[in-house]
């Protein structure tokens, strides 16, 4: 469907739906409805259904992973919990956008809002002598060179996110993800 100027976030009989659910993944009686609407869209409803399936478990491994190399909880008060909610959040408004076929609204709605939260902060980077990273792959460590340390984490974050669900979504469910995912990463973590 998608121009530059449209979007199924402003059809008729899904926009209550949308604003509904904003912040969270779809019910399935909220599946049925979309597809009761839009029945050529079978592939966004089975993308979005893989994404709530494996979200939480993704979300929990990346940030575990995270906070065994980044100080957080010296820095920050609740800070797994309200890590895992935020991303979380990232990761249902990614999915709720590509519903829409509307990335835009997906950057407009939350991911500016969260890159001013996030600049706000100064996140703690590695501390000295840590060898062990989230991500091994070589152009990973030389892209995390070119970062202020307090983007560090962000950018290991959100890469790791984008990986977990290339390899835990069917090939069709991640291409259609993929390009919301890729803007929060580039948004999120970078100045």
């Amino acid at each position: 469907m998608n121009t530059a100027t449209e979007s199924y976030r402003t059809h008729p009989q899904l926009a209550p739906l949308f604003k509904e659910a904003e912040s969270r993944h779809f019910k399935d009686d909220e599946f049925d409805l979309y597809l009761s609407v839009l029945p050529e869209e079978e592939k966004r409803v089975k993308a979005a259904r893989e994404v709530k399936n494996v979200d939480g478990s993704i979300v929990k491994k990346i940030i575990t992973k995270t906070y065994e190399i980044y100080p957080y909880e010296q820095k920050h008060q609740v800070a797994l919990a309200k890590c895992i909610r935020d991303v979380r959040y990232v990761t249902a408004y990614a999915t709720m956008s590509m519903l829409m076929d509307d990335v835009e609204w997906f950057r407009d709605k939350l991911l500016v809002w969260m890159k001013t939260i996030i600049q706000s902060f100064r996140y703690p980077d590695i501390p000295e002598g840590t060898t062990k990273r989230v991500h091994d792959d070589p152009e990973v460590l030389k892209h995390l060179q070119s970062l202020q340390p307090h983007q560090r984490s962000i950018y290991e974050t959100y890469y790791g996110i984008l990986i977990e669900m290339r390899q835990n979504l069917s090939p069709d469910a991640f291409t259609l993800m993929k390009p919301h995912l890729e803007m929060a990463l580039a948004i999120l973590a970078h100045d």
